[in-house]
């Protein structure tokens, strides 16, 4: 079985979006706005942890279908910052699986250092200010 297929906007941060044009999905959905402020039920905590994480998120990645899993995210990653390895903690601490899953999270947004070779940033060529005059 072939591996699944990425997303045009994740193969062209990875610079793989020239290659198999013919494979490409015309009908893709792309993030029209961005993923929104942080849920109402999240506590200080886990709303300073959403927006940490949305702050070192590369542009254009995240959209609004990606906020369950985001939400997802901030909470482990919340657990995992916060939690507690005491039997009767307030806050438990990630269990192994759960801490695998965060990790596969991080992975598919690109936030894992194997995961962050793979993007490609665009470079801007620098414009002259006084090129028009």
């Amino acid at each position: 079985m072939g591996a699944p297929k990425k997303p045009t906007a994740l193969r062209e941060l990875h610079g793989t979006a020239n290659r198999n044009k013919h494979r490409d999905n015309q009908n893709q959905p792309t993030p029209e706005r961005g993923i929104g402020p942080c849920p109402d039920h999240f506590t200080e905590q886990q709303r300073e942890i959403w927006d940490y994480l949305v702050s070192v998120m590369f542009a254009g990645v995240l959209g609004v279908s990606d906020r369950p899993t985001f939400e997802l995210l901030s909470v482990l990653f919340w657990r995992f910052r916060f939690g507690s390895y005491e039997q009767d903690a307030v806050i438990p601490a990630l269990a192994v699986g759960e801490m695998t899953l965060m990790n596969n999270i991080m992975a598919k947004y690109g936030m894992t250092p194997s995961d962050r070779t793979k993007i490609v940033v665009p470079t801007s060529s620098k414009k002259n200010p006084f090129e028009m005059l």
